[in-house]
């Protein structure tokens, strides 16, 4: 006997009786899960014993991805058929009730799902080894840059990402809608740069042999150049006016209150070396000010090593949501091409940090594999502006500044979900600051 419709009834008291927690997958629990009771907003059935439901928990709307066993209703996993009815959605490219698909790209048929378990603020999972299927739990209202940064770099023609395929909304109402899923193709043997590039680190340091990680650091280098040349094109998505000018001391205000809220959630020896850090740190804040006008654009906006994919298709650039910590008017705000690479470049230096804890007595090796990579990506990446005639895109007064910026991110983000991370901002600031703040 078919499985059947997942029953309202059932779904309804689940989703009561279920708490935040459950709804969410399981990786994410702990990661500022909201506890408020959970109600059910609305529901659809994507095929029989399979739906999606958004759950309003608090102020927070939730999308979770559902299946009907023996009579039960319990969130949906990988090898269940959510993920691939939400391809199918995708590649048919109509409406099931409210879910609103956009297709950019023919979606290939695949069948079958395994899960993609990286540390990540998403659903990811693989669908027939051939398509990939994010799912955004935490949903929100109006544009999002997982959704339209795809779509206006395969506008203008850009190959350094996975191929986006399309997106699903949920449609309300009210006329807003919420992003639900991304589809994009799958790249076979990839693997992201917290495995790929750390592997070259740990050899670098160890052995002295400089010259592979090195090839890797300029090529990341001339990817990153392309994708800011890619954002800064003229689209139909992204308009045909992609860069403005902006004072660039309207960021001190938010460096400052992001250091604030790192000395505030930070504790242990690595609060108190950063309290005793925190003059230093305003004092590289201050250079916002003295920059005057820059230009900006649409960024990355979370761009580090783990976002460069490598494998057989060679290096593509992936994951567009931006910051899980801000939100999404922050995250489609046009900002400085030196936010990207402030942060690429300190997770340059943060593999030199994991290296140099793997590898005892490698502190000297570790800072000299740092200073060559850094130098070797921020060439490539400057001179592919260049030799497209755009090096004015990037302001290398804000480098300085930015990097600062991300460190305090860094201790943030491991104090509120992967305290383990948190020796890595501890090694790398203090050294920051000694070539910023002179």
């Amino acid at each position: 006997m078919p499985p059947r419709p997942v029953d309202d009834r059932r779904l309804r008291s689940w989703i009561a009786s279920a708490g935040a927690a459950r709804l969410l997958p399981p990786r994410l629990t702990g990661r500022a899960t909201p506890t408020e009771h959970a109600t059910l907003l609305s529901s659809v059935d994507l095929a029989p014993g399979s739906a999606l439901a958004l759950a309003g928990v608090g102020d927070a709307t939730v999308v979770v991805p559902v299946t009907r066993e023996a009579g039960e209703v319990r969130r949906a996993d990988a090898g269940d058929g959510v993920f691939e009815a939400i391809a199918s959605l995708v590649r048919d490219g109509e409406p099931i009730g409210p879910l609103v698909p956009t297709r950019l790209a023919d979606v290939p048929a695949a069948a079958g799902e395994r899960g993609i378990e990286v540390d990540q603020s998403n659903d990811s999972v693989a669908v027939g080894e051939r398509v990939i299927v994010k799912l955004f739990p935490h949903a929100a209202d109006g544009p999002q840059p997982g959704e339209d940064l795809p779509a206006h770099l395969a506008a203008v023609g850009s190959t350094d990402l996975p191929a986006p395929y399309g997106s699903v909304r949920w449609r309300r109402p009210d006329g807003s809608s919420l992003l639900v899923a991304t589809v994009t193709a799958y790249l076979p043997e990839a693997r992201d740069g917290w495995a790929w590039f750390l592997d070259l680190a740990v050899e670098a340091v160890a052995s002295g042999d400089m010259a592979p990680s090195l090839a890797a650091s300029e090529a990341c280098g001339r990817l990153v150049g392309r994708l800011h040349l890619a954002l800064a094109t003229p689209s139909a998505v992204l308009g045909p006016e992609p860069v403005h000018t902006v004072i660039a001391g309207s960021y001190a205000a938010a460096a400052g209150s992001l250091l604030a809220e790192a000395l505030t959630v930070t504790g242990g020896g690595e609060g108190e070396r950063l309290a005793a850090l925190a003059p230093r740190i305003a004092t590289a804040f201050s250079g916002f000010d003295d920059v005057g006008h820059t230009p900006v654009q649409r960024i990355h906006g979370d761009l580090h090593v783990g976002q460069i994919l490598a494998g057989p298709h060679g290096y593509a650039v992936t994951d567009f949501d931006g910051d899980p910590l801000a939100p999404a008017s922050e995250r489609t705000a046009r900002q400085p091409a030196a936010r990207d690479v402030a942060a690429f470049v300190r997770s340059l230096d943060h593999l030199g940090r994991l290296a140099q804890r793997r590898i005892a007595g490698a502190d000297d090796a570790a800072e000299r594999w740092i200073e060559a990579v850094r130098a070797r990506f921020l060439d490539a990446y400057s001179s592919t502006l260049m030799g497209d005639g755009r090096a004015q895109l990037f302001d290398g007064r804000l480098l300085g500044p930015f990097e600062v910026l991300q460190e305090c991110h860094e201790y943030v983000y491991a104090a509120r979900y992967l305290p383990r991370w948190l020796p890595i901002p501890d090694l790398a600031m203090p050294r920051l600051l000694e070539e910023v703040v002179r």
